[in-house]
């Protein structure tokens, strides 16, 4: 469990007359804002928005880029030169890449500094930089002098066509558009990454890192709940950089145009959607392979989709302000150490451009940024989301949490424990200001999460949801479980019977089982009432689904939206978006950055426009009131199950059959008894 080392110690001053005092919530981690030794400030002059999905955000940053004169540097967990971030067509390329975008940025005097996680291994399997990782032989590959100079999207299409043309007669050639597209797109992001690396795209420099082994070991062996053997090397040797922060402008003309995104995107053009999240939607790409390894992520439904599934995310672009300097420095250190240099001490902007260090202004945000990065010993994401979660946990507003992976179970445990102490408070004092047991204070807390990607991550998203008695919607583990459990059982009173007879050799008990069978068995699992009696919680589950009538099929299609997010939204008063999600990797072995705020202006509005799109506008939350807050909650989890039992119906009327919303309860029919978290 997360220590409280991280917070302020001050002194409150009680007025005598009205017996009232005023204090500050620590949102923050205080500790490191230190004068003098602020490894991680807080800052105040900060100017903020926040980009729901794909489409408005990599439309911002496509925007930015554009505009960019003196730098821009683009830290990615992956890079795909060939992506589109707007889009305008069906065909590749639908607008200009993102390649296209850096081409055009270094040829007009913009340093242009590209850092991408790499392994050759993981490279393999995520394949997360097409035309190096992927695709490394196309058709041709574009490597004379003036072919680099020339090297853009649209002339990659037009050589193929040409050479298509030309050899029309030759039946390999005889190719429709669609395919000689993708063939070019191919070529185009080959062709760049060679050029890139060889140092012949004018002012871009390129370098990749991979995961430090040593230092995420020793970061293993301070976490309370250590790894399996298997998942243990999976993060030694599999370790990453999954941040993904883009910085502009950061000393042109002192400062006065810099702008940063910190966000969950990456930089490829699968993780490009619109918030309406469509079933089928042509300006994604085409999804070929990839859609039928929906039935393998635990979701039913057909899987003859066209388009890849929709995917939902955040980015946070942040305009000037002191908040950019140490994206900066986690930006240059980084590359120091990319490009071998082991310098003795961490890189710190010591002459800050002058323009970022302006007076705070109305309408400016607090913001802090944090990390994850073992080989700095930084684990202040996690410090952030034990932080903001114990002030949440001693009120009874609403915690918001959208997150690619639920498997941190320390951090609902962590949950648990302050609402514990809260309620036993309240149990020994509430008499004292005329009240009862019975009014005791609720928190409630909204989940949102895609099914587990991998049937092996379903046992850590099991224990995780089971600390919080939310465990049924894996039905597949449930079952798994109790039928293990079942035959021990079994076993265990035939081995008496056998004992008894004198009979040896049979030695089957509880002891036999799998090892996360056996964890499964020690987690309280709280039912509902206990929950609310003991912990003064509710929680609810939510997966997202799309909804929509498929006219030339003539049938209702409903698809997993995937969450990529990583959002934390506590009582309109803060939240923290940006790489890291909510298990182990984040927050102890992969390098993350996050954003961290106090803004309740911004707080409001992201929990309106997020509560709307998924659950409608009438049940966004309100004002956030004790009382509103309770009628959202109930009236979500009646919306879930309706949203269910629309699906599950047998008729074709849009009544019974069309969704409201996008929120379903999560019912993942998979099991597993190897864990990868």
């Amino acid at each position: 469990m997360s220590s409280e080392k991280n917070l302020r110690t001050e002194q409150v001053h009680i007025d005598e007359v009205s017996c009232k005092a005023t204090s500050t919530i620590q949102w923050f981690v205080e500790d490191k804002n230190k004068k003098g030794n602020a490894t991680h400030p807080i800052t105040h002059n900060n100017k903020l928005s926040i980009h729901i999905c794909g489409k408005d955000g990599f439309a911002a940053i496509a925007r930015d880029i554009a505009a960019a004169k003196g730098s821009i540097d683009l830290v990615c967990w992956g890079f795909d030169p060939g992506m589109e971030l707007v889009r305008n067509g069906y065909n590749w390329p639908r607008a200009e890449t993102y390649g296209d975008l850096l081409i055009a940025a270094g040829r007009r005097g913009v340093r242009v500094r590209l850092l991408v996680w790499y392994s050759y291994s993981g490279g393999k399997v995520q394949q997360h930089m097409p035309g190096h990782t992927h695709g490394t032989s196309p058709w041709t590959i574009q490597t004379g002098d003036i072919a680099v100079q020339q090297l853009n999207a649209a002339r990659s299409l037009q050589l193929i066509r040409e050479h298509a043309r030309e050899n029309r007669h030759k039946k390999e050639w005889n190719i429709p558009g669609d395919k000689l597209a993708a063939m070019a797109r191919e070529e185009y992001c080959c062709s760049w990454y060679k050029a890139a690396f060889a140092g012949r795209l004018q002012g871009i420099s390129i370098r990749t890192r991979d995961g430090d082994s040593g230092s995420i070991g020793e970061s293993l062996g301070q976490e309370a709940r250590r790894p399996d053997a298997i998942e243990r090397k999976l993060f030694t040797l599999g370790g990453t950089h999954h941040q993904k922060p883009i910085l502009i402008d950061f000393a042109y003309d002192d400062g006065k145009k810099a702008v940063a995104y910190v966000m969950g995107l990456n930089s490829l053009t699968d993780y490009w959607d619109t918030p309406e999240h469509c079933v089928e939607n042509p300006l994604r790409e085409q999804g070929g392979a990839k859609t039928k390894q929906e039935r393998a992520e635990g979701v039913k439904d057909c899987f003859d989709f066209d388009t890849l599934k929709p995917y939902r995310d955040y980015a946070c672009r942040i305009e000037g302000g002191r908040a950019l300097i140490p994206v900066h420095e986690n930006f240059e250190r980084a590359w120091e150490r990319a490009g071998g240099a082991a310098p003795a001490k961490p890189y710190v902007c010591s002459a800050p451009p002058s323009a970022l260090l302006r007076k705070a202004a109305p309408g400016n945000s607090t913001v802090q940024i944090v990390r994850t990065q073992p080989e700095e010993g930084d684990f202040t994401i996690k410090d952030i989301y034990f932080n903001a979660t114990r002030v949440a946990a001693a009120g009874t507003g609403y915690l918001y949490m959208e997150n690619q992976y639920f498997q941190y179970q320390d951090w609902a445990e962590h949950l648990l424990a302050i609402r514990k102490k809260v309620i036993a408070g309240w149990n020994r004092n509430c008499a004292k200001i005329g009240k009862t047991n019975e009014d005791l204070p609720v928190m409630h807390v909204f989940v949102v999460i895609p099914a587990p990607e991998k049937a092996q991550m379903v046992p850590r998203t099991y224990d995780t949801l089971a600390t919080l008695g939310q465990q049924d919607g894996m039905t597949g583990q449930v079952k798994m479980i109790d039928e293990a459990n079942e035959k021990a059982r079994r076993d265990e009173a035939a081995s008496r019977q056998y004992a008894f007879r004198g009979v040896t050799g049979m030695r089957a008990t509880q002891e036999s089982l799998p090892d996360v069978i056996s964890t499964a068995n020690r987690i309280d699992k709280p039912s509902k009432l206990i929950l609310e009696k003991t912990y003064g919680l509710q929680v609810c589950l939510a997966v997202l689904n799309a909804c929509e009538f498929n006219q030339a099929r003539r049938q209702w299609r409903y698809r997993e939206i995937y969450i990529h997010s990583k959002l934390l939204l506590i009582d309109d008063g803060f939240f923290t978006l940006g790489s890291a999600n909510l298990n182990q990797r984040s927050m102890a072995v992969d390098s993350e950055i996050n954003l961290a705020t106090n803004d309740p202006r911004h707080t409001t509005a992201l929990r309106k426009r997020v509560w709307a799109q998924l659950a409608t506008e009438e049940n966004n939350g309100g004002n956030a009131t004790p009382q509103e807050v309770e009628k959202t909650f109930k009236e979500w989890v009646k919306l879930m199950n309706r949203n269910k039992k629309r699906q599950k119906s047998l008729s074709n009327d849009p009544i019974d059959k069309q969704m409201k919303g996008l929120i379903v309860p999560l019912d993942d029919g998979r099991s597993s008894t190897i864990r990868f978290g």
